[in-house]
């Protein structure tokens, strides 16, 4: 019976759109999990860039 179902799953074509559309999710969520680590260094120096202006402007006009 299980391999009966399994049969029809993998002969249907909607199943082997759900795989493809899966794959295709998956490549996408590692490739945004790829670019946001590599510009998380980036963003993480704009930051500390504004932090540091901000704080001499505060202590300027103080």
């Amino acid at each position: 019976m299980f391999l009966d179902s399994v049969k029809t799953f993998v002969k249907e074509e909607e199943g082997q759109d759900v795989v493809e559309y899966s794959l295709l999710l998956v490549l996408i969520a590692a490739a945004s999990v790829f670019v946001l680590t590599a510009m998380g260094s980036s963003i993480t120096s704009i930051f500390s860039k504004v932090n540091t202006r901000w704080s001499t402007a505060d202590k300027a006009i103080s």
